[in-house]
């Protein structure tokens, strides 16, 4: 199973008081404040204007210099737009003005991730801890990047503890159950995965996993049950499609694999011809699992 998908949750940065954010205009008439700025950055940002956030971020911070959530929030505005070496400059702003800003240790951290420096953001995560220890978020995403590092155990540790803090997080239930598969810990792959699908009945990625499980098993039946899901929650979804169809090579219900061929050739033909290669050379093929 591919460590790549669990990406997704290592990305999640944290605005500062995003309840806030203001629609521009507002206090036009009166003397604007760093705080109405900040305001008015965090109504960009989630507009997705990370240019226009990040114009008006600096803006606030031109009016107060110390102010450790607009440097945030700035940093946030230049990760999204994969200015990397700005957005670790600006987070690191905020902590100098701030040092117990967990929020910005995890962000600074989801950065470096993005950056591909492990080491720096599992630095940052545990920082992030250090100084918030419920932070179910830090405790994940500290786990995503060990778990790219092959610290499978410690990975588990850390997902296990964002569980505890957060119990009905379906993504970490998903993302525990990948860490444990490197470790053979097969038990505990199928009680997230179905503890994930529960949570959130339309978790597609989730009942992909958890048809690779089933397959790995040689429980066939409840492989294609699974795949056959993911597909009915996601109609495109290449890969339970591309699942599905070697699971019915694995049966030799080679009609069955045709139409998954079919389904892929519009949708993704790199995978296409890998199914075609197994319809005609026999060929049992690895599954997909992002």
């Amino acid at each position: 199973m591919k460590r790549a998908s669990l990406m997704l949750l290592a990305i999640v940065f944290l605005l500062a008081n995003s309840h806030a954010a203001t629609t521009p205009g507002q206090n036009a008439t009166s003397q604007r404040t760093a705080s109405d700025y900040h305001n008015e950055g965090l109504y960009y940002y989630d507009l997705g204007l990370f240019e226009k956030a990040a114009e008006t971020f600096k803006k606030a911070l031109s009016l107060r210099p110390d102010y450790a959530d607009a440097y945030n929030d700035l940093g946030i505005a230049y990760a999204a737009m994969g200015r990397h070496a700005e957005a670790i400059d600006s987070i690191k702003q905020a902590i100098h003005h701030k040092s117990e800003f967990a929020e910005a240790h995890c962000n600074l951290g989801s950065v470096y991730y993005q950056i591909g420096d492990l080491n720096a953001a599992i630095r940052f995560f545990r920082d992030a801890i250090r100084h918030k220890p419920d932070y179910a978020l830090a405790f994940n995403n500290l786990g995503v990047a060990l778990s790219e590092s092959e610290a499978h155990l410690e990975a588990i540790a850390a997902y296990e503890q964002a569980l505890r803090l957060r119990p009905s997080w379906a993504q970490a239930h998903r993302n525990l159950a990948l860490a444990s598969w490197p470790v053979g810990d097969y038990n505990r792959v199928f009680k997230h995965l179905q503890q994930a699908v529960s949570l959130e009945p339309d978790y597609f990625e989730a009942y992909n996993d958890l048809g690779v499980a089933h397959y790995k098993k040689g429980q066939y039946k409840e492989a294609v049950a699974s795949f056959n899901q993911a597909i009915k929650l996601k109609p495109e979804f290449e890969s339970a499609i591309y699942n599905l169809g070697v699971v019915r090579l694995t049966l030799k219900q080679r009609d069955e694999a045709v139409s998954q061929y079919q389904r892929l050739k519009a949708l993704n033909p790199n995978l296409a011809d890998a199914l075609y290669q197994g319809l005609y050379k026999g060929m049992i093929l690895d599954l997909k699992n992002k």
